[in-house]
């Protein structure tokens, strides 16, 4: 059967798959031609500019915020094996986009080349607004795969690190696809554990060997939960020993809906599994990438006792970013809302209400991903996720209040550009 799925290694950053072939990277420098990305919402505020290529968010116990960055590769120009000596331009969607994009290599018309290197970083950002880079040289790859999921618990930060090596058929770096342990008051930083291997060895899901890790929070049991999302699994790591295991295969669209692949060959399309968030019941909830999916396909799921998912929210797509509230609820961010001329519409987040209902709590956001929620009720969202311009773009927005329902009216777009920072 013919594949119908577009490359995995690094599906989530794609702006339109195979409909047009374009990288984020490419899409932000057209939007910065059109006037630049759209302002904060009303009653955000941007705690740090200047982030590069900002994912994940962690609240330490002090107030101190952490973010984790993808970074923007490196010196090391990468080939894939295969691209005739030429380097094919980043973050190929498709095999239809993959030829197109062969064909411009050969007329001298391709995009940057592919890099990596060790520009993945963790920048915290003091209660007083100081903010410093706590641990730095993590694997990046220059079209936004560096670290991702990040965790404080313990006293100490939990960073798992995506990595695109395998998938490409390079060597992969030193710390692409492990978990990190980062000591915050000395920027020590340790490998606890490596998931690659295993998705090498089993390819679980049976589909592309693809290891790209994601998402991340802490179970109720102490060990770390890990999306990957290349390799569309889950796996568990012991914070204390560092012994990995593996979790489950997050289905596809068919088998977590049932959709019959003969009638309709999308529902093959894999779940790629993003962001990672334990409720307040104690369960483990996935965020899905859910490319062009239904509206009725579920687009967050529940881990069930036996190891089936359960479908807990449906009508997001694009959802890069998952974290639970103290009442239930959880807020998840949508990386973009649509597409108008082969542009990604500004994305959004989103509060799943313990009835699986939502509601979009915040909008006109460019590019968001990591989510987080302070025990004050202001929320943390990461802006400008994947840009790969000459300056670094990513942004921290806080926005008060919205966790607790208070000024949800008025969160949308705002004309006013200024910063404000706490």
């Amino acid at each position: 059967m013919a594949r119908t799925e577009p490359i995995a290694w690094q599906r989530w950053t794609l702006v339109a798959a195979a409909a047009t072939g374009l990288t984020i990277g490419g899409t932000t420098t057209a939007l910065a031609q059109e006037g630049g990305p759209p302002p904060i919402p009303v009653g955000c505020e941007v705690v740090a500019e200047g982030l590069v290529n900002p994912r994940g968010i962690a609240l330490g116990d002090d107030g101190t915020v952490y973010v984790s960055e993808a970074g923007i590769g490196g010196n090391e120009v990468v080939t894939p094996p295969g691209a005739s000596g030429a380097v094919l331009p980043a973050a190929t969607p498709d095999p239809v986009a993959a030829e197109a994009n062969q064909a411009e290599t050969e007329e001298g018309e391709s995009g940057p080349p592919l890099t990596r290197g060790g520009t993945g970083q963790v920048t915290a950002i003091a209660p007083d607004g100081t903010r410093s880079v706590l641990a730095s040289g993590l694997a990046s790859y220059s079209e936004g795969v560096g670290p991702q999921g990040i965790v404080f618990a313990g006293g100490r930060l939990w960073v798992a690190v995506g990595g695109a090596g395998v998938a490409l058929g390079v060597e992969p770096l030193e710390t692409e696809d492990t978990v990190v342990r980062i000591d915050p008051a000395t920027g020590e930083t340790t490998v606890v554990a490596e998931l690659a291997p295993f998705e090498v060895a089993n390819n679980p899901d049976g589909s592309d060997v693809n290891p790209n890790l994601s998402g991340m929070d802490v179970g109720a049991d102490g060990r770390l939960y890990i999306a990957d999302a290349g390799g569309n699994a889950l796996y568990a790591v012991d914070p204390a020993g560092g012994g990995a295991s593996f979790v489950a295969v997050v289905p596809t669209l068919s088998g977590l809906t049932g959709a019959t692949p003969e009638a309709d060959p999308l529902s093959e399309r894999q779940s790629v599994p993003t962001g990672v968030a334990v409720g307040t019941d104690g369960a483990v909830y996935i965020a899905l990438l859910s490319e062009l999916w239904p509206a009725d396909a579920p687009n967050v799921v529940r881990l069930a006792a036996d190891g089936s998912f359960e479908p807990v929210a449906t009508g997001l797509t694009a959802v890069v970013g998952l974290t639970a509230a103290p009442d239930g609820s959880f807020y998840a961010t949508r990386i973009w809302t649509g597409f108008e001329g082969g542009v990604p519409l500004p994305g959004s987040v989103e509060r799943i209400l313990p009835d699986g209902s939502t509601e979009t709590v915040l909008e006109g956001i460019f590019l968001p991903h990591g989510v987080a929620v302070a025990d004050d009720g202001a929320l943390y969202v990461t802006a400008n996720s994947v840009a790969f311009g000459p300056e670094a773009a990513g942004q921290l927005l806080r926005c008060p209040g919205l966790a607790t329902g208070e000024g949800m009216a008025d969160a949308s777009p705002s004309a006013a550009t200024g910063t404000a920072r706490t």
